[in-house]
């Protein structure tokens, strides 16, 4: 607040003006593509501003009241909104001092959809900000790309097969144009000691130091806050077998470095003013002393590296598979993971799985570790152990079932069967023929006894 009332007052005077005519899916970009980046504050006072642009005649002015009166908004939330859209690129601020002060406002021209896309830092901060799916169902449905036949060619006529500027019975001999010479690139990068390490290594220098290359290092760099001895790691990695420099490849390797450094929470835009958290201060460790166990020794390689590193250690070729590397980062991304127990994962998994990365199974597992809030290497190899345990526990007692049953089914011999078959069948037979016995025996009896009482009536 102390800040704002020394660049803004509620009196304050403001002429707005618009640069340049908009491209017509403006209010889309503003609200689906700009909004996440500079929130909806950062956008009701852009969309403010350029409606007042259209209706403010050229001598006339508004107070910074009057504004806050329409946004329904505090100076204070209004300053805020202001820096982010400068610091985006949507606003230019300038000031004129006299009897009072006068703020003139240049609206900048939105990126169109395909514009906001193809930007490598806007791109990448926005696909951090909404998660991966979101983000590529978005570019889906604002990209309308035209799909062809693979057989079709293009017939479209040029320029120069139609028109030509000189009558053709004056036209002689085509003049050689002389290329006007490369201007010199403009960066903060040390580009000699970049164009000495690609050299040393092989690399043609000049193919990938290029103006685009150069502006796309630049911003990937200042996002994943990659200092230049990092640089040269990621950027030789990005350097494929035809000498060509792979974008893809180089962001890739730049998050590895972020997540690396700063955890499994990935870049996004945050205001400096803004308090955070101080990191605990690291104890001084002992040169000296060694961990005391393997298990420590294990601890501390899992919180050093990376699992691409870790993929790429346990790979003959030194080389890791990007499809992999893509589903781990994603899975630790959506899991909200540490790097350090996304490490313990993956080597659980190798070792559970042979050597297999499947993609259902860890993610079943990332889902777990996450609800159990799993955040250091340490607990991580502990829940392991003790799934590992839980494991081996049942698939013991898997395997006695198993051998007791074999054994219940056991082929017993022929004679030993016909033998069983025979005492059977004459159990049966026995038992069928006493009861006949029995009633016979009691009719004889009763027959005799109704003789001897006729008798004895008589």
């Amino acid at each position: 607040m102390n800040e704002r009332i020394r660049h803004l007052l509620p009196n304050d005077r403001m002429k707005i003006f618009q640069k340049e005519p908009f491209f017509e899916d403006a209010e889309t970009v503003l609200t689906l593509l700009y909004q996440p980046l500079i929130s909806i504050k950062g956008v009701a006072v852009f969309q403010a501003l350029w409606k007042e642009s259209h209706y403010q005649q050229p001598q006339t002015s508004i107070s910074h009241h009057q504004m806050m009166n329409t946004l329904n908004m505090t100076l204070d939330d209004f300053y805020e909104a202001r820096k982010k859209l400068e610091a985006i690129g949507l606003l230019q601020s300038y000031k004129e001092e006299g009897s009072f002060r006068t703020l003139y406002y240049i609206l900048q021209c939105p990126y169109s959809a395909k514009g906001f896309l193809n930007d490598p830092m806007l791109s990448v901060l926005l696909e951090h900000h909404i998660g991966r799916d979101s983000f590529q169902r978005l570019k889906k449905r604002l990209l309308n790309e035209v799909n062809l036949p693979s057989n079709v060619q293009n017939a479209t006529h040029s320029f120069d097969d139609v028109f030509t500027t000189v009558h053709p019975e004056l036209i002689k001999e085509k003049q050689v144009i002389e290329e006007p010479e490369t201007q010199a690139i403009k960066t903060k990068l040390p580009l000699e000691w970049l164009h000495k390490m690609l050299t040393q290594q092989q690399i043609k220098a000049q193919l990938i130091l290029t103006q685009p290359n150069i502006e796309y290092i630049e911003k990937m760099i200042k996002i994943y806050d990659v200092d230049y001895l990092e640089l040269e790691k990621a950027l030789i990695w990005a350097v494929n077998e035809q000498q060509e420099f792979d974008r893809k490849e180089f962001q890739d390797m730049c998050k590895d470095i972020f997540y690396k450094k700063h955890g499994s929470i990935p870049p996004r835009l945050y205001s400096k003013e803004q308090k955070e958290l101080e990191p605990e201060p690291k104890k001084k460790s002992n040169q000296s002393e060694q961990p005391k166990s393997k298990e420590e020794q294990l601890i501390e390689h899992f919180n050093s590296i990376s699992h691409r590193e870790l993929l790429e250690d346990l790979s003959a070729s030194g080389r890791a598979s990007m499809k992999e590397i893509d589903m781990l980062t994603s899975i630790m991304e959506e899991h909200g993971l540490p790097q350090p127990v996304m490490n313990v994962l993956v080597d659980y998994v190798l070792k559970r799985n042979q050597n297999k990365l499947s993609k259902n199974y860890i993610e079943t597992i990332a889902a777990h570790w996450s609800r159990e809030g799993i955040t250091s290497a340490k607990q991580a190899m502990q829940i392991a152990k003790r799934e590992h345990t839980i494991y081996e526990t049942w698939k013991q007692k898997k395997n006695q079932t198993q051998k007791k049953r074999q054994r219940t089914k056991e082929v017993l011999p022929k004679w030993f069967q016909d033998e069983r078959e025979q005492k059977k069948q004459t159990q049966e037979t026995k038992t069928q023929t006493e009861p006949q016995g029995d009633v016979k025996k009691k009719r004889e009896e009763l027959e005799a006894f109704i003789k001897n009482y006729s008798k004895t009536k008589h």
